[in-house]
C-alpha cells in the first residue's frame, strides 16, 4: 500500500477507554464494542490510523493470567479483527470521507508485558538477545497468521522500545522474517526516550537509529511515550540522521500528554500536562518543519481532543 503522508495516528487507547467510562478489566473478551467505539472516536477526531489494542498482549501474559493457549491466541487475534471491523464500519458510516483510514498492529516492548516499569528503563535483567527475538517472533506469528481474514493490518508499530538489546532483536526479526515466514507488512519503530538524546536504557538515540538504518522493511522510525519537552529536539535528530544517511524513512512521533509521575505521592502530577491545543500545535509544527513524510499522534494521557487539534492545525495550513 502507498501511504498518503502526513499521517495522523490515534491517541492513548486505555486513556480514552477510562475517560469514556467504557473500560472493564476484560474489555477485549467481554465488551468488544467498547474497543471498536474508541477506534471510531479517533477516526472521528481526524486520525488516519487506528492502532490495535494489543500493546501488552502475549501468549506468556495471557497464560500467566490463567487463560489457555487457545483462548490467548483467540483474544490476541481479536484485537486485530476489532480494529479492522471498526475501520470498515467507520467507512460505511462516512461514505464521502476520502481520507486514508489505516490499521496498525501494536507490538509493545518486552517491558510492557513484564508490567513492572521496565518499558521506561529498558532493564530486562539477564534476558538474552535470542530470547527477545523468540518472544517477538512468537507474538508476530500469532497476529499475522493467515487464519486472520484479509484485508490485514496496513503496517506494524514496535512501540515504546526502551532497550538497545530490543532494538537489535527487532533488527534481526525484520531482516530475516521474509526468509522464514510469509511477507511482513511495513514496519515502524518508536523508541521510549528519557532525554533529548538517549533512549530509556541510556543508549544514544543515534546509536539506536544506526542499528535500524539499513533495514528496508522499516519505513518509519521515531519516538513515542516520551515527554513532549523532548519531542522537537528528538524529531530534529531523527530528521537530520535520515537526511545524512539518505535512508528514505519517514519520521514518527507520538509523545505522551506531559503528566509527570510523583513517586512520593504515588499519583500523576497533572500540572505538567500540555493543553490539547498546545499539543496539537506542537505536533503540527513538526509536520510543517519536517514533512510531508511524517506520522504524528499521541500516547498515554492523550485523547481524541489532542488528535482533533492536530488535524485542525494541519488542515488550516
Amino acid at each position: 500500500m502507498s501511504f498518503q503522508f502526513p499521517l495522523i495516528l490515534d491517541g492513548g487507547f486505555a486513556t480514552e477507554l477510562e475517560r469514556s467510562k467504557l473500560w472493564s478489566a476484560q474489555c477485549l473478551q467481554d465488551d468488544p464494542n467498547a474497543i471498536k467505539s474508541v477506534h471510531k472516536l479517533y477516526y472521528e477526531a481526524g486520525a488516519n490510523v487506528a492502532t490495535t489494542c494489543s500493546y501488552q498482549a502475549s501468549l506468556e501474559g495471557f497464560i500467566r493470567a490463567g487463560y489457555s493457549e487457545y483462548h490467548a491466541v483467540t483474544l490476541m487475534r481479536k484485537s486485530v479483527s476489532l480494529a479492522l471491523e471498526a475501520r470498515n464500519e467507520y467507512k460505511q458510516e462516512h461514505p464521502s470521507d476520502d481520507h486514508q483510514r489505516l490499521v496498525a498492529l501494536s507490538i509493545g516492548c518486552y517491558g510492557a508485558v513484564l508490567a513492572n516499569g521496565a518499558e521506561y528503563t529498558g532493564n530486562y535483567g539477564d534476558l538474552t538477545l535470542q530470547q527477545l527475538v523468540q518472544f517477538h517472533k512468537e507474538r508476530l506469528s500469532v497476529f499475522l497468521s493467515t487464519k486472520i481474514e484479509s484485508p490485514g493490518v496496513d503496517f506494524i508499530i514496535f512501540e515504546t522500545i526502551p532497550s538497545y538489546l530490543e532494538v537489535q532483536a527487532i533488527q534481526e526479526i525484520v531482516t530475516n522474517w521474509d526468509n522464514d515466514n510469509n511477507h511482513l507488512p511495513p514496519v515502524a519503530v518508536a523508541f521510549q526516550c528519557r532525554s533529548d538524546d538517549q533512549i530509556a536504557d541510556g543508549t544514544p538515540v543515534l546509536m539506536a537509529l544506526q542499528a535500524l538504518n539499513d533495514v528496508k522493511s522499516i519505513f518509519a522510525i521515531g519516538i513515542n511515550c516520551t515527554k513532549p519537552k523532548y519531542v522537537e529536539s528528538l524529531f530534529a535528530t531523527v530528521a537530520q540522521f535520515n537526511k545524512k544517511t539518505n535512508n528514505g524513512k519517514a519520521l514518527l512521533a507520538y509523545p505522551d500528554g506531559g503528566e509527570e509521575w510523583n513517586a512520593i505521592a504515588r499519583s500523576w502530577d497533572t500540572t505538567a500536562k500540555l493543553p490539547e491545543e498546545t499539543f496539537g500545535c506542537m505536533m503540527a509544527k513538526c509536520v510543517e518543519d519536517y514533512g510531508p513524510r511524517v506520522l504524528v499522534g499521541g500516547c498515554c494521557g492523550t485523547g481524541p481532543a489532542h488528535i482533533k487539534n492536530i488535524r485542525e492545525f494541519l488542515d488550516a495550513k
